[in-house]
């Protein structure tokens, strides 16, 4: 995996990871919301929470094993 800087259909600057899987190449781009109320801290304690009150630790989500 490679961490990237690209430029997006808007001609904006956006951080974005490149991986490839067997054959195939993604490229995913990453956005954060301009009103956007919450800090990454709160958003990364709130998505650990969850997992933790719902018995995810460990564990894959059903989304990863497909």
């Amino acid at each position: 995996m490679s961490d990237n800087i690209q430029t997006n259909t808007t001609g904006r600057l956006t951080p974005c990871l490149q991986t490839k899987i067997d054959k195939m190449s993604y490229l995913v781009e990453v956005h954060f919301s301009a009103t956007s109320t919450q800090s990454v801290e709160d958003k990364l304690k709130r998505v650990i929470l969850h997992d933790l009150e719902h018995g995810k630790q460990g564990k894959s989500r059903e989304s990863d094993e497909k």
